[in-house]
């Protein structure tokens, strides 16, 4: 009788065990919750909510509507406040994601993605006093792949600046600190711009080359 229960005991155990292997064979990569909760919870009612459209840069200056139009799934977003990882999560296949960032704090918000150069801005979401309510800011950034040769450093520090504007009563672009990197990253876009013709070209150099050997 001992042997049967512990043989069925076994038999259980086993079955568990394949459930558990099962579930995370396949289990999705990433999970894609509609509203991201920053150090808060749903209850909060002040906040500012942020919504994010992450795509890759196009290659050239003049992109067809295909190329220009390229979201970027499972692109990372993390959040860092005080220097100290805060949060991340993932956008969607569609390249969007929405969280709330409670209100009256500095976040620095990087996007990344694997083979892909980060960029980062900063949120500053303090609002005059007697303001806090619920506030919403959209922000459209774009990634490329990481370039042989490339000189990406300005991407270090943060590309913008988001904060709250008393004249229009809402969150909004740094417009002076935009206008000051501007200038560096007209400049690395343009070298970005050269090195992909340079690598285009010898791409289909090499592919012509090719063709005349095989004939």
């Amino acid at each position: 009788m001992k042997t049967k229960r512990f043989k069925k005991s076994i038999v259980q155990i086993t079955l568990v065990v394949l459930g558990c292997l099962f579930f995370l064979a396949f289990k999705p990569e990433h999970s894609h919750p509609l509203i991201k909760y920053v150090g808060m919870n749903d209850t909060t009612e002040n906040y500012l909510l942020l919504k994010a459209h992450v795509r890759k840069s196009p290659k050239t200056t003049t992109p067809d509507a295909k190329e220009e139009n390229v979201w970027l799934d499972s692109a990372l977003i993390t959040i860092y406040l005080n220097k100290i990882r805060y949060s991340e999560f993932w956008t969607s296949k569609k390249g969007k994601s929405t969280f709330k960032l409670p209100l009256n704090k500095i976040y620095l918000i990087e996007i990344s993605k694997k083979g892909f150069v980060s960029k980062s801005f900063e949120v500053n979401t303090k609002v005059p006093f007697g303001q806090n309510e619920v506030y919403s800011f959209d922000f459209d950034i774009d990634i490329f792949e990481k370039v042989n040769g490339l000189d990406a450093s300005v991407l270090e520090k943060p590309i913008a600046k988001v904060a709250y504007n008393i004249i229009d009563e809402r969150f909004a672009y740094d417009i002076s600190f935009t206008n000051k990197i501007n200038s560096e990253l007209k400049k690395m876009y343009r070298n970005y711009y050269l090195l992909q013709k340079q690598e285009s070209d010898s791409i289909a150099k090499t592919k012509t080359d090719i063709k005349g050997k095989v004939n």
